[in-house]
């Protein structure tokens, strides 16, 4: 009997003890709980920033793109003009190496024509008189400079590749191209309508090796000459200056043949 109530006791008190355990967590649950609750509730983002709102970002999303639109086109238009400007370059070039060969052309045929002062090297052959008594019964009209042989000596150094000819008396010299013309009026001849007297000095542009052997040359332009003492004088130059042609070059009648279509 004495042994069954000392176990009942001992279950009373352990059973105290529980309660008691029981009650103190279940205080220190409750305390926890209410300092959660009282804490402010907070939502901490992942960036230190503020959120945008949604229709703001959606705004910057529609800038942003925008932008990359205009700058793709930027882009495109700034490449479209490299590519003009290597174009214009391109074309500029061609148009300056035409310009050029056009500008050798037009000096080539205005040197042809007369139309300006030329250099280079060539000849100066001159043509004098003697004051000698001719043979007495000869005619006194062989002993003089007369045209023909003006004329037989230009056509002379033409055919040698002489690429321009000037004829000088005293102090005026004419340039000699396509439509010059040399005559005799009564004792004097003219050139270009410019009356000249001897001596004369023919001034060849040209190969002057070429010029001076043709002549020179046997039985050429400048022997009969020597018969009727009417002097001869070649001298080869390095450099000379030929004025340009001072008559009209104006066509009244001739026109460029039309292509037919």
């Amino acid at each position: 009997m004495t042994s069954v109530e000392v176990g009942n006791e001992m279950k009373s008190s352990t059973n105290g003890n529980r309660k008691k355990r029981l009650s103190g967590m279940t205080l220190i649950l409750s305390l926890a709980l209410g300092i959660m609750l009282a804490l402010p509730f907070k939502v901490i983002p992942r960036n230190s920033g503020e959120p945008l709102p949604s229709e703001s970002r959606q705004e910057l999303l529609n800038r942003m793109s925008k932008i990359e639109e205009e700058n793709l086109l930027l882009v495109t238009e700034l490449e479209q003009g490299r590519g003009t400007i290597a174009s214009l370059e391109e074309s500029l070039a061609q148009g300056e190496e035409a310009s050029q060969g056009l500008s050798d052309q037009m000096s080539r045929y205005r040197i042809l024509a007369g139309l300006d002062p030329v250099q280079g090297p060539g000849i100066r052959l001159t043509l004098s008189e003697h004051e000698s008594p001719a043979i007495p019964g000869a005619d006194i009209a062989n002993y003089l400079i007369h045209q023909e042989d003006l004329l037989n000596i230009v056509n002379e150094i033409w055919l040698a590749g002489a690429e321009a000819i000037a004829i000088r008396s005293r102090n005026r010299t004419e340039r000699l191209i396509n439509t010059s013309t040399i005559r005799c009026v009564g004792s004097l001849i003219d050139v270009n309508n410019t009356r000249m007297t001897p001596p004369f000095d023919i001034f060849a542009i040209g190969d002057a090796d070429d010029l001076y052997n043709a002549l020179t040359m046997p039985w050429g332009v400048l022997e009969p000459l020597e018969f009727y003492n009417i002097s001869s004088e070649i001298v080869k130059m390095d450099d000379m200056v030929l004025p340009a042609y001072s008559g009209s070059t104006i066509l009244q009648y001739a026109r460029q043949v039309e292509e037919a279509e």
